[in-house]
């Protein structure tokens, strides 16, 4: 799956760059800008502060949102959100609240999301990317 342009990705993308897997190495090092939501970035920051090496985690998250568009949640992305989550309620289809979030980022800006998450295949609209 070849991808260009800008690429947005999941907490599960970023660890698996880091850990090497090829496949999304390879589809993140193709894409002309990476898009981090700021929601992303903030998991990832958890499990740095919840692991044994929080220094040395907290410094390749750090280094790997530089080379990033960090995505803030702005008013557009809280409107989209709230679609979101209401038309998955409606279908009695919900997924983590966080991953509401990174979807309505994604819808906003209009760009793929690269995930292993199955569940957002509930979200409407949404282009997944999954290797």
């Amino acid at each position: 799956m070849k991808v260009s342009g800008r690429l947005a990705v999941d907490t599960n993308a970023v660890i698996a760059y880091r850990e090497g897997i090829s496949e999304v190495c390879t589809l993140i090092d193709e894409a002309d800008v990476i898009i981090l939501p700021v929601t992303v970035l903030g998991e990832l920051l958890y499990g740095a502060l919840n692991s044994a090496k929080t220094e040395k985690n907290e410094q390749v998250i750090q280094k790997f949102a530089a080379y990033s568009l960090v995505m803030q949640v702005d008013e557009a992305v809280a409107t989209r959100y709230a679609k979101v989550r209401f038309n998955l309620k409606k279908n009695g289809t919900p997924i983590p609240e966080n991953d509401i979030w990174v979807a309505a980022a994604c819808l906003e800006l209009e760009v793929p999301l690269l995930s292993r998450d199955g569940h957002f295949k509930y979200v409407e609209g949404l282009d997944l990317c999954n290797w």
